[in-house]
């Protein structure tokens, strides 16, 4: 039984049922590339609890293609991971240019001419 963080066994048999009722839905050939939000809607059960599902890997995505979820950032739909590829470029870079002003930063701070009282004055 896969269940994705700690759960009482009453909420893991919920979460595999509602799962299954997916599927169910998903297997006939007609219904295997509905969007999430036609399954949500027939099944009565939020999108957002659907894309939790997805991203926690219940469905196979080659197998139900449509079964596809929003992007943290931007809301475009995406099967993998939590950032579509052009909003992950954009964090990695932030996250390399807040590096290295953390490291000129200290850098300048470490001044070796004794300057270092002076930039915290």
């Amino acid at each position: 039984m896969k269940v994705s963080k700690p759960v009482c066994p009453d909420c893991a048999r919920q979460e595999l049922d509602t799962v299954k009722r997916i599927r169910d839905y998903l297997k006939p050939k007609e219904r295997r590339n509905a969007p999430v939000l036609q399954v949500s809607q027939d099944l009565d059960i939020p999108v957002r609890y659907i894309e939790y599902l997805i991203r926690e890997k219940y469905f196979d995505l080659t197998r139900y293609p449509s079964m596809q979820y929003k992007c943290k950032n931007c809301n475009t739909l995406i099967t993998l991971g939590e950032y579509c590829s052009s909003c992950a470029e954009e964090l990695r870079k932030n996250l390399l240019s807040t590096n290295e002003d953390a490291e000129k930063s200290n850098n300048d701070n470490n001044d070796p001419d004794g300057n270092f009282y002076k930039t915290r004055l």
